[in-house]
């Protein structure tokens, strides 16, 4: 039998491709929701702050939109398709794909902390009415992707700072 190609991120453990594989595309993702609701962020405060009202904000998301490769041919369902209704291009998209890479290679932590994030956007009450109410769902949704982005820290990267001693023990590890 063939051993998997891999790398290893620990002397214990290794990671095969597909391991790989799939923390690549959880991160793009996860990118991509996190863009999204930034972008969608950005135009609801702007709205909430001239006055403007729910129709203003979809047009004025017509380009993010488009960007994403959404067709819009009624503006005012573009926070819709942006929020959930796309299949590819919407947050509600992107998280739940990102879990469903997660599940090969997260920890429990991580599938639940992208979990409470997808279930934000499913919440039948979750279309926003007004730009106030957008405004207050990504930021729901970008304070849930930033627990995300800390179960991934605390999991795999290490928090504290590295002795002077570790840091020349690896220095020449690497050497060898």
């Amino acid at each position: 039998m063939v051993e998997p190609r891999s790398i290893t991120f620990r002397p214990d453990r290794w990671l095969t491709d597909s391991r790989v594989y799939n923390l690549i595309w959880m991160g793009q993702w996860l990118e991509r929701a996190d863009n999204i609701a930034r972008v969608v962020n950005t135009f609801a405060r702007m709205a909430v702050e001239s006055g403007s009202d729910m129709l203003t904000l979809q047009q004025s998301l017509g380009n993010a939109a488009a960007i994403r490769g959404i067709s819009v041919d009624d503006p005012t369902r573009t926070l819709e398709l942006l929020l959930k209704q796309h299949q590819v291009s919407s947050i509600h998209h992107s998280l739940a794909t990102a879990r469903g890479n997660a599940t090969h290679v997260g920890t429990v932590e991580l599938i639940r902390a992208l979990s409470e994030a997808v279930l934000i956007l499913e919440d039948d009450n979750a279309m926003p009415q007004s730009p106030l109410d957008a405004l207050l769902l990504t930021d729901l949704v970008l304070e849930r992707l930033g627990t995300v982005y800390k179960v991934i820290d605390d999991n795999w990267f290490h928090q504290e700072a590295l002795s002077e001693e570790e840091i020349y023990r690896r220095f020449v590890q690497q050497q060898q």
